[in-house]
């Protein structure tokens, strides 16, 4: 009984600790320290689809796998970017690291208040914005984009545009999301595929097609990254 009392008495002051803002901004700060001292490590390179040059940047929806969010994260928070994140801790954390980096940042999820999420994102995105979702997030399954992306397009009018990064080598997480770490040293391109426009989709739910798309593109950058082209 006092083994128990004591072990709940600690899980509670470790859960207070944990989930205080002291700690969240500290932890943050801290990881977007070692993000920033790891990038010039690699030899990073931007990739465009041609079609993508002309677009205009901040009425657009990007759509990547969750588990390449490490290198695109620190990159894109300059270009005016809105992105979503979970209500779990974890997605605490990741939007102040977010934040860091220049995001606009609304939380929502897939399972609690996932509509008022993706409705925080329409309206500031319509503040001027582009807007970038894990489209397989927060829980996956991997590599199965939920609908929230193609919602938010058909509703603005604007395109879904593949992002994705690939390297000669790296290390794969054993995750659900299969997370890309590059090694050191390694060649990076961090790659904008071709805009999709709305009507390219059946439907809000044609996340088959958005499937293909995605791992079209995240395969060919994949390629090109380890052949150095």
């Amino acid at each position: 009984m006092a083994a128990g009392l004591y072990r709940a008495r600690l899980k509670a002051y470790r859960r207070r600790i944990t989930y205080s803002d002291r700690f969240l901004t500290l932890l943050s700060g801290l990881i977007v320290f070692l993000i920033r001292c790891y990038l010039p490590l690699l030899r990073i390179r931007m990739v465009y689809h041609p079609a993508f040059i002309a677009l205009d940047r901040t009425k657009a929806f990007y759509g990547f796998w969750h588990g390449r969010l490490l290198l695109l994260a620190p990159v894109f928070g300059k270009w005016k970017i809105t992105i979503m994140t979970d209500l779990s801790w974890a997605g605490g954390l990741l939007a102040r690291i977010l934040a860091r980096f220049g995001y606009t940042v609304v939380r929502g999820s897939s399972k609690r208040q996932g509509f008022e999420g993706i409705i925080r994102m329409k309206k500031a995105v319509e503040q001027g914005t582009g807007g970038a979702l894990a489209v397989d997030g927060p829980h996956g399954p991997g590599f199965r984009s939920k609908p929230g992306i193609l919602y938010l397009a058909r509703k603005l009018g604007y395109p879904v545009v593949p992002l994705t990064f690939g390297c000669s080598r790296y290390w794969t997480l054993r995750t659900w999301d299969r997370v890309i770490v590059p090694k050191p040293f390694s060649r990076c391109l961090l790659a904008l595929g071709e805009p999709h426009a709305p009507g390219r989709f059946r439907g809000d739910a044609d996340t088959e097609t958005l499937d293909q798309i995605l791992m079209q593109w995240s395969n060919q950058i994949d390629n090109r990254a380890r052949r150095g082209t």
